[in-house]
């Protein structure tokens, strides 16, 4: 008797080979966003600046009686600081609304968050953080001078809530001694009132250019604090009585110096 057995061999049925392996894909890397230089104004092309302006000196006529006095005092070219005091925040676009040339602004930092922060950033402004020295926001300032630009700064480092002039920060000397550009200063008053009243008086008064020197070789900090009151006492004098604030009493006292010296 014979027993057949089924035998096959390891040639006769093959083990199933792997599936072939897919080749792998390439991940692509994320796209990220540089980050944004916020210390570096937006540079708009200037027929885009004077449609803007255009259109702002529109808006202003309809809603405000804007009586301008000395604009044709402004230097044509070169660099330069102009100092306001500020009152409201019409203040802003008003005073370059009735310049020839581009302004740039240093503007406290929490302007520059949301949307609000990119139009901001859009009409020429950078960031400055207040209540400290702020030194990228001081070689920024100096940067866009060194370009020949004008720089508005507003001492105050905000808007007076009481409608006077309050106490201004050392920015303004540092920046005016160390990119030795001349300090323009001007007045505002009446802007408080725009949009409370119809049509209100606003009047903005541009003032000689100053040039302000260090003492001696080096800039101390006497030298800084002389220069920005020095500004501050030229914006005084150009405001109303009700006006001056904390620098009422300063410039009847260095009025007082001026006059005793001159009969000397």
């Amino acid at each position: 008797m014979t027993q057949n057995i089924n035998t096959t061999t390891s040639s006769e049925n093959p083990e199933p080979s792997p599936p072939p392996t897919q080749p792998a894909r390439r991940v692509k890397p994320e796209k990220t966003r540089p980050e944004k230089n916020l210390y570096q104004p937006y540079f708009m092309p200037m027929f885009m600046w004077r449609s803007i302006r255009f259109v702002v000196r529109i808006f202003l006529a309809i809603f405000l009686d804007v009586h301008v006095v000395g604009q044709q005092i402004v230097p044509e070219t070169g660099p330069l600081i102009i100092a306001s005091n500020h009152l409201s925040w019409i203040d802003v676009p008003l005073i370059p609304a009735y310049l020839k040339r581009r302004v740039v602004y240093m503007a406290k930092e929490e302007t520059f968050k949301g949307l609000g922060g990119r139009f901001v950033r859009f009409l020429g402004a950078f960031p400055v953080r207040r209540g400290e020295a702020d030194r990228q926001s001081l070689r920024a300032a100096e940067e866009q001078l060194k370009a020949g630009l004008i720089l508005c700064i507003f001492p105050e480092g905000t808007r007076s809530k009481i409608h006077t002039l309050a106490q201004a920060h050392a920015g303004l000397g540092m920046i005016a001694l160390h990119s030795r550009a001349p300090v323009l200063p001007v007045a505002i008053w009446g802007s408080e009132n725009a949009f409370k009243k119809f049509r209100p008086r606003i009047d903005l008064v541009f003032g000689e250019p100053m040039i302000l020197t260090a003492k001696g070789k080096k800039i101390t900090r006497e030298d800084i604090d002389e220069t920005t009151e020095q500004v501050m006492l030229h914006i005084t004098s150009m405001l109303p009585p009700r006006y001056r604030g904390v620098y009422a009493e300063k410039l009847v006292d260095e009025e007082t110096i001026v006059e005793d010296a001159s009969t000397e």
